[in-house]
């Protein structure tokens, strides 16, 4: 493959990139999911111990006082399960699904393969690898926290040129709020989408690389969908490649969804019908001196989309929840508490004539779910929707001819919005669904990202008296100038009744970096939603800097 990534060692990092890593994927009362990257196709274990008397570590200590070779000489060993990484078809990914587990468990993992000729401990060996179980469905009163985060684009342009990193302290502060709430009732982290961006900085841009590589010689068109596979791996592992990500993935359970980032910026929201409105060549601007036709390049398009689906499997859905193939919502239980996860951008399609972002099939499959809901059980329900639901003046999302617009290069960002003309039908849809489950008893919130700022709404509907929140988190790092949540916070107004005669109120308004806490106790009855970000700190010489801070900055009781 010439435009191959994976060989490639000139590709412009300023981090090192993953090269081996674990993920705790969907964990229930007795099962856990567990992904990795190994370096090298091969035959792998993953070792599994118990942890539940083990406050010091003793696995951790047990790896460095016996051979590596003798897992059962190690404290709680539970057994090992086989982890075959047959080639690189998968990019060395593959995952390892743990049964028969305890509730309420915590667990060590380790991974075991060879490498270099030697039998050894690849992850595992430096620090202690853990996850915990859920409690018993009967456990339907237990306490949880969840934390939530969207849009992590850690990487900046100098004046000349160069790609460096900052704000990856806010992954520190993620882990650190994380861990302290893990001993009281933390569960799981929800990765709300964008993250990765292979369109981030120009220097890592994999389109503008597609636009370079582009080519028609000798009747074959390129690049392959191959060749494709390998820029979007190469994404993956420069975004992932920093230890504080890779700490936060292999603790938690983490689950993921993604946005218009990790294909291109505002995928499906692009004009594709021909004529004048037609807003491919925006996607390709060498076409024409490439000498590619319109079709040529919808053929690039598709294959894109393909190797960004593919890759997308392979890093993120993989260790969610299992769905048939092709489908990337799901549902979550815990407790007397549900999350159900959305894909707004898979099915994402502007050009079709309608259900433009989550599709007929989707929204059939999600409004059954939800009418299936009984109330006594599932008294709280979080629905995660990578786009806002309400965010702005529908006058401003619709106004594609706006100067506004035009100078900034928005209109497929407002095109994403759900509150723009071309989504009435499907907008009106979901929230009549959803506030029909409020109406039913259910305590009922989305959780959103996309926009680079963060937000409360509480929407009510006049005539049942249902209340939903929507709370919004975004970005968690996040270097450029975010001149669409500039727009969008100052266009809002805090009050008022929405297109769809819902009364709306904003109650918070964050424009830094930022991740969001919720958590749950069905004994009290309560939901609050905690947020962490930047905040001026002073220094005794007088100085003052933003820096994240691991206490809240801001704690909302939602009262429904």
């Amino acid at each position: 493959m010439t435009n191959s990534f994976i060989y490639k060692n000139d590709r412009p990092w300023p981090n090192p990139r993953l090269k081996r890593a674990a993920i705790v994927g969907h964990v229930t009362a007795g099962t856990a999911k567990l992904w990795f990257r190994t370096a090298a196709p091969g035959n792998y274990e993953v070792w599994v111990y118990a942890a539940s008397a083990d406050p010091d570590d003793a696995l951790f200590n047990g790896f460095k006082a016996v051979p590596y070779t003798n897992k059962a000489a190690l404290p709680d060993y539970v057994g090992c399960i086989p982890l075959v990484v047959p080639d690189y078809a998968s990019d060395s990914t593959a995952v390892a699904e743990i049964e028969n587990l305890e509730a309420e468990t915590e667990y060590r993992y380790a991974l075991f393969g060879t490498e270099d000729g030697k039998e050894r401990i690849l992850l595992g060996q430096d620090q202690p690898y853990r996850f915990r179980t859920l409690p018993a469905a009967s456990a339907t009163n237990a306490p949880l926290s969840f934390a939530f985060y969207s849009c992590h684009m850690p990487y900046a342009t100098t004046l000349f040129d160069k790609t460096e990193v900052s704000g990856m302290a806010m992954w520190d502060c993620l882990n650190e709020v994380m861990e302290r709430h893990y001993a009281k009732d933390f569960r799981f982290l929800l990765a709300g989408g964008d993250q990765v961006y292979v369109d981030g900085v120009t220097s890592l841009d994999i389109w503008k690389y597609l636009n370079g590589a582009m080519n028609r010689t000798g009747g074959q068109l390129g690049p392959t969908q191959d060749e494709m596979a390998s820029w979007y791996r190469d994404i993956y592992r420069g975004y992932w490649g920093f230890p504080s990500v890779r700490k936060a993935f292999g603790r938690f359970p983490t689950y993921m969804i993604w946005d218009d980032h990790e294909l291109a910026d505002g995928w499906g929201s692009l004009l594709l019908a021909g004529g004048k409105d037609d807003e491919l060549d925006e996607r390709f601007p060498q076409r024409k001196a490439k000498g590619l036709s319109r079709a040529d390049c919808l053929t690039l398009l598709g294959r894109m989309e393909q190797a960004a689906h593919q890759v997308y499997a392979e890093y993120q859905h993989s260790h969610n929840p299992d769905t048939p193939d092709g489908q990337y919502d799901y549902a979550i239980p815990c407790g007397s508490t549900a999350v159900y996860v959305l894909d707004g951008r898979g099915n994402r399609d502007i050009n079709r004539a309608e259900a433009r972002i989550l599709g007929k099939a989707q929204m059939k499959r999600f409004t059954q779910w939800l009418d299936a809901l009984d109330p006594a059980a599932t008294k709280y329900l979080f629905v995660v929707a990578a786009v806002p639901v309400l965010h702005m003046k529908p006058v401003f999302a619709n106004a594609d001819d706006n100067v506004l617009a035009d100078l900034a290069n928005l209109q497929d960002d407002l095109r994403d919005s759900w509150e723009h003309a071309l989504h009435d039908k499907e907008r009106r849809q979901l929230l009549k669904a959803l506030f029909r489950t409020a109406a039913r008893g259910i305590k009922v919130s989305i959780l959103s990202g996309d926009v680079h700022i963060s937000a409360v709404f509480r929407m009510t509907d006049a005539q049942t008296g249902a209340t939903i929140y929507q709370l919004t988190s975004s970005a968690l790092t996040y270097n450029k100038p975010r001149f669409l949540g500039w727009v969008l916070g100052n266009t809002v107004p805090d009050e008022g009744e929405s297109d769809d005669s819902y009364h709306f109120k904003r109650l918070a308004l964050y424009t830094d970096c930022n991740f969001g806490l919720v958590t749950v106790d069905p004994q009290l009855d309560e939901v609050t939603f905690q947020l962490y970000g930047m905040q001026k700190v002073s220094h005794p010489d007088g100085k003052a800097e933003d820096r994240p801070v691991t206490h809240s900055i801001a704690k909302f009781e939602l009262t429904f």
